[in-house]
């Protein structure tokens, strides 16, 4: 079943569709990420049947076996979050036609296609088995909302670049913790991983790389208290 890689792959190749396309023809733009979030939504069903029948999926990528390659995992968790996902997706597309064509009528093309790779990035989350290529992947999800978050008028730049920062640092703290497990572990499939830890969990190193993943997780979910979003300023703009 090749499935878990055409799950992360077609909307990766419809996002690249979408803007090269896009600046010959608009029109094509919306269609093209319809079928690109359709086929992954399919993609994400079929994956939850074959759970629920056959029981979890492995996949290797390119044949390589764990530690060595890149895997993906799909069990009974993360195959229903994938169908959530991508359902989501794919419902809010349509629903968002109206106010994207009236409101970047002229940047429809680098909506869509910064939509469908930011959807990418978030199955791929879900079902990598790999601790780097979720940092890769966390890093697509991530610097496609910040374009989409910049593409706004009046405060969205900046608003993006206080996003840009924060999620610099945060991805920065996570990778310097990978780093730090895979010095000690010489791994970095998730579930190799899991099986030396055992034997390593007096480990100061282990400690400290958990704890400086955590803390650039937390930052990156936004787990950090500034000005530009502070609650009280919300208030204030609301209620001047």
């Amino acid at each position: 079943m090749q499935a878990p890689a055409l799950l992360v792959t077609v909307p990766l190749l419809g996002a690249l569709l979408i803007s090269i396309t896009g600046r010959l023809n608009r029109k094509v733009c919306f269609p093209l990420a319809a079928v690109s979030l359709g086929v992954s939504l399919y993609l994400s069903i079929l994956l939850l049947f074959a759970v629920l029948t056959e029981g979890e999926v492995f996949y290797k990528m390119g044949g390589w076996p764990p530690p060595w390659g890149i895997s993906y995992h799909i069990d009974h968790l993360n195959a229903l979050v994938l169908v959530v996902v991508s359902l989501v997706s794919f419902v809010n597309l349509p629903a968002t036609y109206r106010y994207v064509h009236r409101d970047f009528a002229d940047r429809t093309g680098p909506f869509y296609a910064l939509y469908v790779l930011m959807v990418a990035g978030l199955l791929g989350i879900v079902v990598t088995g790999d601790a780097f290529n979720l940092y890769v992947l966390l890093e697509i999800a991530a610097l496609t909302g910040y374009a989409l978050i910049a593409m706004g008028e009046a405060e969205a730049p900046l608003a993006s670049l206080n996003y840009v920062l924060m999620g610099t640092i945060g991805a920065s703290f996570y990778l310097l913790g990978v780093g730090y497990l895979y010095i000690v572990t010489g791994s970095l499939n998730m579930w190799d991983i899991a099986s030396l830890l055992p034997n390593l969990y007096q480990s100061k190193a282990v400690f400290a790389a958990f704890a400086i993943m955590m803390i650039g997780i937390w930052i990156k979910m936004a787990f950090s208290h500034y000005t530009h979003g502070c609650p009280e300023r919300m208030f204030m703009r609301l209620h001047p």
